[in-house]
């Protein structure tokens, strides 16, 4: 059923809205249209617009994807269309949040919803209806503690129960209301509990209780922030019918004229001043006193006339009947008293009508008996329809508990099954996490072992260079040793052997061969200069790591074509670094180079070894095409860069870009 009103509501809304759509869509953002706007300007429109205007805010409403705000939206528009008594309009709009209310498991507007049906079906006294929205709109508002608008709720069906004379179940929910709102200082609310509370009581005869509550609320009253001159001459009205049914008259006969003594009674609320003059001279009518009795019942009956108050026209003319009745005059007794049997009758307000059998028994003896008849087989009728009312009543509590008890049930059972979703997904992620961390491990392991085997290449290429370096060096060695002992004695004796001889011959021949003795002096000088640079150890260090660097980039440079430039100015200190900064610092110049060869296509590379502020600078810089957002890069070069120069508690710095060249830069503490 309700999906089938769902339906329809929307076909409603689309054949409204069919002929506008096109304007409509091209303006849907526009603030102009705005849903909030439309339903702004209903509230100081006229009934005739304010409908027009309400449609066009659910025309609009449809436009917006968000279904929580769309929701709020149609709330909004039912309850308008509620107070302008368009029960079409209401029930649409209203429906329509409703099932969105279910299908966002919205809990405050499922109960919003159901109050504005309890609103609707009370206002048309369809008070089975307004009950059991009310009672489901309390069920949802304590699930969610929301213990003012529950309270209000208990009233709400309280209010309904006295009307049926369901007195007692009235007062219990009377009670739990006031129970809420002392706890929430609400004092205008507790005003209406007790005020209740106390004509429950008065129709229940019990008098005093009656008079207690009203002076309770009656304190509650000038607690209130809401407290108004109005509301106090009404309670004041309350007291006095308390009295009257008492049978305290001139007490009653007060009370009814400190109302009327408020001037401006009469503009303020034309009704309570009718009610008030009404039973003034009702009450001075049973205390004996008849001075302006029938002309005050008179007036009070001419202006519920001309407002069409029936409930009170059908008191009034009862009223004058007792007054007729009171002078002897039962003619008019008897027509005022059936005035106010037709009138009851046919509003149904059965209180009246038994009011005026029970006269008419009374007044007129001929059908006394008939009239009785009525009245019992009436005040039968009435009970039996409360007993019904109360089944109903309790029935509807119970198949709502029963219903909540199961929503409760089933939001549990889905409580249950998110847990155990919840913890399936977390073991899933603790096996996933203990699998990453033993990968990780492993990882770390073959890291370690991979630092282990570059220190032992390092070493070995450290071992390498050293021999190398070393066999060098004694070559040289002996070299020298074969110039000076060897070469350089046997010209030295040749010289000697030379120079002892006696060389006879002409001055030229004598001066030529002077010469060539010169000769090999100079060159034994020479030999023996170039024997001593042949032992300078000039580059004999074992530890060379500029030397080992400058390797790299030699052959680099053959497969890359490209030129390069070592500047070393600190060598000393790269020397002497630790061999854990050498090796990663090896390793990442051999992956810059390998980028340089791959992707830059550069002709020059600059490489610079300096050393600054306690901390070891290589910048390698080519000039080549360069490359966009370096740090950003997914590229496993750059990664194991920075990784290696992190790992000696080094930073790395790129500066590039494309078509441009590229340099590198890499800081590292320096440690020995």
């Amino acid at each position: 059923m309700t999906k089938l009103l769902s339906i329809l509501i929307s076909l409603g809304i689309f054949f409204v809205s069919c002929d506008q759509k096109n304007s409509i869509h091209t303006n849907q953002k526009s603030k102009k249209d705005s849903v909030s706007i439309y339903i702004k300007k209903s509230k100081t429109a006229t009934p005739e617009i304010k409908e027009e205007i309400l449609k066009k805010a659910i025309i609009y409403n449809n436009y917006d994807d968000n279904d929580s705000l769309r929701n709020i939206n149609l709330l909004k528009v039912a309850f308008a269309s509620f107070k302008l008594s368009d029960s079409t309009l209401f029930k649409n709009s209203n429906t329509e949040a409703y099932n969105l209310s279910l299908k966002l498991n919205d809990t405050l507007s499922i109960a919003d919803s159901h109050w504005n049906f309890g609103l609707f079906y009370g206002k048309k006294e369809a008070f089975k209806n307004a009950y059991y929205h009310y009672y489901q709109a309390y069920k949802y508002y304590e699930l969610i503690n929301n213990n003012f608008y529950s309270a209000k709720m208990l009233y709400n069906m309280a209010f309904i129960q006295s009307r049926l004379r369901d007195y007692t179940s009235a007062e219990s929910k009377l009670f739990e209301a006031i129970s809420k709102y002392k706890r929430l200082n609400k004092n205008t609310s507790l005003y209406r509990c007790h005020s209740l509370l106390a004509a429950i009581y008065m129709n229940l005869e019990d008098y005093d209780n009656s008079i207690l509550y009203y002076t309770k609320a009656s304190d509650y009253l000038s607690k209130s922030a809401n407290n108004s001159e109005l509301q106090n001459q009404m309670l004041l009205n309350d007291f006095a019918v308390t009295y009257q049914k008492m049978g305290k008259y001139k007490k009653s006969t007060t009370y009814f004229k400190k109302v009327l003594i408020l001037d401006s009674l009469y503009q303020k609320d034309i009704e309570i001043y009718a009610t008030a003059t009404d039973n003034l001279a009702y009450s001075k009518l049973l205390d004996g006193d008849t001075t302006n009795v029938k002309q005050n019942m008179l007036k009070a009956l001419r202006i519920r006339d001309s407002l069409k108050l029936y409930s009170g026209i059908a008191l009034s003319k009862r009223h004058l009947s007792n007054y007729y009745l009171a002078a002897n005059d039962t003619l008019n007794a008897i027509k005022f008293a059936k005035a106010s049997n037709i009138i009851a009758t046919r509003i149904k307000n059965n209180g009246s009508r038994l009011q005026s059998l029970l006269l008419l028994s009374e007044i007129e003896k001929d059908s006394a008996a008939i009239h009785l008849a009525k009245y019992v087989a009436l005040n039968e009728k009435l009970e039996k329809q409360d007993r019904v009312f109360k089944n109903q009543f309790a029935r509807i509590r119970f198949e709502t508990d029963e219903y909540i008890d199961k929503a409760e049930k089933l939001t549990l059972q889905k409580f249950i099954l998110t847990i155990s979703i919840i913890s399936a997904i977390v073991v899933f992620f603790l096996i996933y996490y203990l699998r990453e961390q033993r990968i990780k491990t492993k990882q770390l392991q073959f890291e370690s072992e991979q630092q282990k085997a570059n220190e032992e290449i390092y070493q070995l290429m450290l071992k390498q260079q050293s021999t190398l370096e070393e066999g060098r060096l004694k070559e040289r060695y002996r070299i020298s040793e074969e110039l000076h002992d060897g070469i350089l004695g046997k010209i030295f004796g040749t010289r000697m052997g030379l120079g002892f001889m006696d060389f006879k011959g002409d001055s030229k021949d004598t001066k030529q061969y002077q010469d060539y003795l010169e000769d090999l002096q100079k060159i034994e000088e020479e030999i023996r200069d170039v024997s001593h640079e042949l032992r300078n150890e000039i580059l004999s260090t074992n530890n060379d790591y500029i030397a080992l660097i400058e390797e790299l980039v030699k052959d680099k440079s053959k497969l890359g074509d490209f030129s390069y430039t070592i500047n070393s100015e600190a060598s000393t200190f790269w020397n002497d670094s630790n061999d854990t900064i050498k090796i990663n610092t090896y390793r990442v110049t051999q992956e810059v180079l390998q980028n340089i060869i791959k992707h830059a296509k550069a002709a020059n590379v600059v490489l610079e070894f300096d050393y600054k502020d306690d901390n070891l600078i290589l910048v390698i810089t080519d000039d080549g095409v360069g490359f966009k957002k370096p740090l950003k890069s997914k590229g496993i070069g750059l990664v194991n860069i920075k990784s290696r120069i992190e790992s000696i508690n080094g930073q790395v710095y790129f500066e590039t870009a494309p078509q441009q060249s590229t340099s590198i830069r890499l800081e590292i503490p320096y440690q020995t």
